[in-house]
Order: C-alpha cells, then sequence, then structure tokens
C-alpha cells in the first residue's frame, strides 16, 4: 500500500498492510527542536537547523528526510502562522537552550528582565507581550491581557475574532507544499484555519493585538453557566466563519487533502472531564455536528479531534458529532485503558496516538520499557484498524534519543520491517 492507501484502509476500519505512522503531521503530533536536531545528528542527516512550527510549544517541522527514517505515513501542509500570529514563511536565526534554531522572521524577542523572554502579538512590540517563557524554561506560556470582561457591554465578535478569514497568502503557501506530498503519496492533513470553540490554547487571544471578550481561561469555562446566550453567539459566528474558510480549501484543494484539524479543545483532566457531558452536548455538540456534516458533505475528507485527558465517558459525543479520528489518546489518565477503550469505541472512531505514554515512559523509561509499551499498545490498537500510531501528544524537551530510537524500532519490529 502507499502511505495514503494504507491510512484510508485504517479509517475504514479494515487492517492495513502495515501500521500507519504519524510523527509531525499534525499539529498535536509535533517534535521539540531540540530532540529533532538530536534525531538529525543520530540518523547522519545533512545538518539543518530546526525550523519552530510553533514557538507556545517550541516544536519544529520534521523535515521530508527525517519523516523518512521514522517511517512516517502522513503529511501536514505546514501552518502558515502559529499561536502568536508569527508567519511561518520566512526565517531567522535564535540560540535557544544551547542549539541555533529558526524562528519566524516577524517574531520578535523581548527581554523580562529576569533570564527569560518575551513575544508579542504578530511581532508587534508596542504592543503587550502575549507570551512568556520564563528563565530556564523550554516553552511559551500564553498571556491574558485583555480589560475584565464587562457583561453589560459584550459583543460576542469579540470573541469571533480568533476565527480569522483564509487569506490568498495562506492558500499560496499551502499550495506550494502540496506537490511534494502528492507526489510522495503521503495522507495529507491540513489546519486551514481557528475552529477551536473554545481552545484553551486560543482564549487569551495570543495572536491577536487587542484581545477583547472573555478572554481568561477561568472566565471562559464558566461562561457557558454565567452567560450561555453569549456563548451560544461566539459559537454561532464561528461556525459560520469556519466553513466559510472551509470552502476556500475545498475550492483551492478539493480531493489533494485528506484530513483536516477540525479541533483542538480539551475537554480532560487527569483524572476525569474538566466540564458534564451535559454541558457539552448543549454548547459544543451542536456546532461540531455542523463542521462536520459540511465536511462530509461536501468533501471526501477525514474530520481529526484533540482532546487531551480522562475523556472515556465523553467519546460518545465525538461519535455523534462525526468526527473521525481521536488525538492524543492519554492512556496514562484514569479510566483511559487501551484495551477498554479499543473494545468499547474502535469500530466507531480511529484513535490517533497513544502509542507511547509521554509524561513517563517515553522520557524516563529504559528502552527496553519504551519497546515493551509500544509493542503492546500496538497489539491492542491496531486490531482490524482503525489506528494510527503516535506518541501521546508532542514529543518534549529532554526525551532521550535513544528512547525515541527504541519506538521506531519497535514500530518496524511489529510491521515486520516493512
Amino acid at each position: 500500500m502507499t502511505s495514503r492507501e494504507r491510512v484510508l484502509c485504517a479509517f475504514e476500519h479494515r487492517q492495513p498492510d502495515r501500521v500507519p505512522v504519524d510523527f509531525g503531521g499534525t499539529s498535536t503530533s509535533m517534535i521539540h527542536c531540540s530532540v529533532v536536531a538530536g534525531l538529525r545528528d543520530y540518523y547522519g542527516l545533512e545538518k539543518r537547523l530546526p525550523r519552530i512550527n510553533d514557538m507556545s510549544t517550541m516544536t519544529a517541522y520534521v523535515e521530508p528526510d527525517l519523516a523518512q527514517c521514522l517511517g512516517c505515513d502522513v503529511r501536514q501542509l505546514d501552518n502558515y502562522g502559529d499561536t502568536y500570529g508569527h508567519t511561518n514563511t520566512a526565517w531567522k536565526e535564535w540560540f535557544y537552550h544551547g542549539i541555533p534554531v529558526l524562528i519566524p522572521a516577524d517574531c520578535t524577542i523581548g527581554s523580562d528582565g529576569k533570564g527569560g523572554d518575551y513575544v508579542y502579538p504578530q511581532g508587534d512590540a508596542s504592543c503587550a507581550p502575549s507570551g512568556h517563557r520564563p528563565a530556564g524554561s523550554y516553552y511559551f506560556d500564553n498571556l491574558t491581557r485583555s480589560p475584565a470582561f464587562d457583561e453589560d457591554e459584550a459583543d460576542p465578535l469579540d470573541n469571533a475574532a480568533d476565527y480569522l478569514p483564509v487569506s490568498e497568502a495562506q492558500i499560496a503557501h499551502h499550495r506550494g507544499l502540496l506537490e511534494e506530498a502528492k507526489a510522495g503519496e503521503y495522507f495529507i492533513n491540513v489546519g486551514p484555519s481557528y475552529m477551536g470553540l473554545g481552545d484553551a490554547n486560543n482564549i487569551p487571544g495570543p495572536n491577536l493585538k487587542d484581545p477583547r471578550g472573555i478572554r481568561d481561561i477561568a472566565d471562559w469555562y464558566t461562561a457557558p453557566l454565567l452567560y450561555p446566550d453569549y456563548v451560544h453567539q461566539v459559537f454561532e459566528l464561528g461556525v459560520e466563519r469556519s466553513i466559510e474558510n472551509l470552502q476556500r480549501y475545498k475550492d483551492a484543494f478539493g480531493e489533494d487533502i485528506h484530513m483536516i484539524a477540525v479541533c483542538g479543545t480539551d475537554f480532560g483532566t487527569q483524572r476525569g472531564p474538566i466540564m458534564s457531558p451535559a454541558v457539552i452536548r448543549e454548547f459544543y455538540l451542536p456546532y461540531y455536528k455542523q463542521i462536520n456534516r459540511w465536511i462530509h458533505e461536501n468533501t471526501n475528507w477525514k474530520s481529526y479531534k484533540h482532546c487531551c485527558g480522562s475523556i472515556f465517558e465523553i467519546i460518545p459525543i465525538f461519535i455523534e458529532a462525526g468526527f473521525d479520528a481521536l488525538n492524543p489518546v492519554q492512556c496514562s489518565a484514569e479510566g483511559m485503558d487501551p484495551r477498554r477503550l479499543k473494545e468499547t469505541y474502535g469500530r466507531d472512531i480511529l484513535f490517533w496516538g497513544g502509542g507511547v505514554d509521554t509524561q513517563h515512559v517515553l522520557p524516563f523509561g529504559t528502552p527496553e520499557e519504551v519497546r515493551r509499551q509500544v509493542l503492546e499498545r500496538l497489539e491492542v490498537f491496531s486490531k482490524d484498524g482503525g489506528y494510527v500510531f503516535n506518541t501521546v501528544h508532542n514529543i518534549q524537551a529532554n526525551t532521550p534519543i535513544e528512547n525515541i530510537v527504541a519506538m521506531v524500532d519497535a514500530l518496524q519490529e511489529f510491521n515486520g520491517g516493512k
């Protein structure tokens, strides 16, 4: 099978010739830049500085030569912009934790005076910083900068400002990446625009110069109870604008792309859902249904939902909403036993991830412990298709290269060296 055929076969819940593999094919299956640099050295690849996919997570693009070493079947049309509104089309060098990396050319780095760094929305240092990396930290944290929410002056357009229209420059950027991915017969994913419906990463408006509305994360999660009409109005506007952007991508690319990354809103903690299933059904389900209905009625694309944490009891809502794939399958969270997940939901949704624990085993275990868990997870999840291998979320900074190699070797072992 080609990579494209292999992934599509898995989506049909049939057994492909081998388990499909993804590293770097979505924004939530990336690899930290320091690890990318280490992997390039290990595999003896050409010296290239890691290009930062997103300044908040400091993950780097998995270039085609490294993707081939890792056995990847999925290619992402690289995101045009990042969390802070930087444009990922031109690059400059920045020294970060002992290694040079490439960051967007329009990114402005400012000092916090304590050994840490600030970044600014769209690189505009005349604005208040929207991201902060404390001294010694590997990641940028989003900052809340908006004025306090005023219920009497509430305007749903303030929170709907995140749903930016797709530009011609973005279409051209993705068109330029498409031909190579098509030539390699990869399964192609793209996230054309923000469609998160309350994704915590976007709530503070880190890419906006003057964010307004409900921008504090705690306030947003209580908003369905305090301001239900406002939340519904924001989501109605968001769905309308999201579908307009999906139409632009259909017109530009048709069936040359295969999956849309719809949503990264998290509903789970380590021990259970953040909110009740009833709230999710009332405030999120109708709008997810609208987006997925448009995708499935107008294209052959698959839809992809990211949701971390302990979410066993709300997976039926995602299935009802029409999502085809669920990531990252956080098996370390309470109630997320792999066998139980596969037996209960494996015929109704594709599991994308869950291949090895990135909180404990991959960063802190031995290579043999990594190998053993990878083989166990593959044995459970790969049965009868419906599975794409990936780690549980992005591979984090300081993960030992020998453990990642053990993971890749175990994948190849399970796949019979294919």
